[in-house]
């Protein structure tokens, strides 16, 4: 079976799931939906979570076979890490495309969402003429590692206000199952996906000075390909 898989908690990563879907003519799936455990040719796409790939990722990369993997890894436009290096490495697929695509920061309001479909047309050449790459190692923050669930939660509190009516479709949408009727727990991994849902907009963010300060860093913005 050919694919087009996707991880996403604020729909960067599906809509570009869904150009690679259009051009190659592969069905879409969701990762956390998915049952099919065997690919001829899968393009995986996904966000870059502090640096690291997100759990639900390395779960689904652990249980498929897959001949011909792509792997698309979206980033807020700040340090993408090493993690395409690290699918390769750790978890032995593999790889006949990579890259990392900057699109909207899940933090940044105001910030852009990637246009530039026409610069993935060489991906999708390879897709259909795979051969092997090689991907380097990649700088990446040697605190990355490091309770990356703590230091997102010192960064940034979701805060329920008194608009909530209870329904609770926060709970639905998260895939950490990390909230319930507004309140966040310790699996939260601040997607922020329940904020940008909530019907009433009843949830809100307040960020750390620390974190305002690293979001004002000059952006990356840099589209980097392996073929």
């Amino acid at each position: 079976m050919n694919a087009v898989a996707y991880y996403s908690n604020t729909d960067e990563s599906r809509l570009i799931a869904e150009y690679f879907s259009n051009e190659l003519g592969f069905p879409l799936i969701n990762i956390e939906k998915s049952g099919t455990l065997s690919y001829q040719s899968l393009v995986l796409v996904f966000p870059v979570h502090c640096q690291n790939i997100p759990e639900a990722v390395k779960k689904f990369l652990n249980k498929i076979t897959v001949e011909n993997l792509t792997a698309i890894a979206t980033y807020g436009k700040m340090c993408h890490g090493n993690v395409l290096y690290e699918i390769q490495k750790k978890h032995g697929k593999t790889i006949v495309a990579a890259a990392y695509v900057p699109t909207k920061h899940s933090y940044i309001e105001y910030d852009s969402r990637f246009s530039d479909y026409e610069k993935l047309a060489s991906i999708v050449n390879k897709v259909k003429n795979p051969t092997p790459v090689k991907l380097p190692s990649l700088y990446k923050n040697p605190l990355a590692n490091i309770f990356p669930k703590w230091r997102s939660w010192l960064g940034l509190k979701i805060k329920r206000g008194a608009n909530c009516d209870g329904c609770n479709t926060c709970k639905e949408v998260c895939s950490s199952s990390a909230i319930d009727y507004g309140i966040t727990n310790q699996s939260c991994i601040r997607c922020l996906k329940c904020v940008n849902t909530c019907p009433k907009k009843a949830l809100t963010v307040k960020m750390s000075l620390a974190l305002n300060l690293y979001l004002k860093k000059k952006k990356l913005n840099k589209l980097i390909f392996y073929l």
